[in-house]
């Protein structure tokens, strides 16, 4: 049955899938007590350049707990079975990864000018599925402006010590990538 579903998803979005699962069960077992150093640290911005531009990418294939890879996966899953036919695999990867650093790059932003998390490991991939949710806003999905508006809600209202400059840098870029794509589409017709 999984597998039946799986051979129904594209290609990127299956190797971003596995990728994410298989490194959650090694960082989990077998790095159980070392997992953390993969996250991006905002610091590193100051202190350790190559550092940051290292966990800048692990730091997006890490997840704290089952909830927190199981929320971005379905997310991945359930838009990126659409969008990635409808941009094409090339694209969809690039902005995925994009926006996952763009979201890095909020996110310590927001910590250094704040002083809060400075020292605390940013992982997830949730700043990239932002920005396919992003990407899914240009192409119509209301839906997805409705999910960026309770991250604002929630930046606003100081819930929790989720990352959501990290996901409203990724949904930003998903977003104007989307846009830019968009409107070169209209000038070729």
């Amino acid at each position: 049955m999984v597998i039946e579903l799986i051979k129904l998803l594209p290609m990127v979005t299956v190797i971003l899938l596995a990728s994410n699962i298989l490194i959650f069960i090694l960082t989990h077992t077998i790095a159980y007590y070392e997992w953390y150093r993969f996250g991006l640290v905002p610091f590193y911005l100051l202190s350790d350049g190559k550092m940051f531009i290292i966990t800048s990418f692990t730091s997006m294939f890490i997840h704290a707990n089952v909830v927190h890879i199981a929320f971005n996966m379905l997310a991945l899953v359930a838009l990126g079975r659409v969008i990635e036919g409808l941009v094409g695999s090339s694209k969809y990867a690039l902005i995925y990864i994009l926006s996952g650093l763009v979201g890095v790059i909020m996110h310590a932003g927001y910590s250094l000018i704040t002083g809060n998390g400075v020292n605390t490991p940013l992982v997830g991939a949730s700043g990239a599925v932002s920005g396919i949710i992003g990407l899914a806003a240009v192409l119509g999905d209301r839906f997805a402006y409705l999910w960026l508006g309770v991250q604002f809600i929630f930046i606003v209202a100081g819930l929790t010590s989720i990352a959501y400059f990290a996901h409203i840098g990724g949904f930003a870029f998903g977003f104007i990538a989307g846009r830019l794509m968009h409107n070169k589409q209209r000038e070729n017709i």
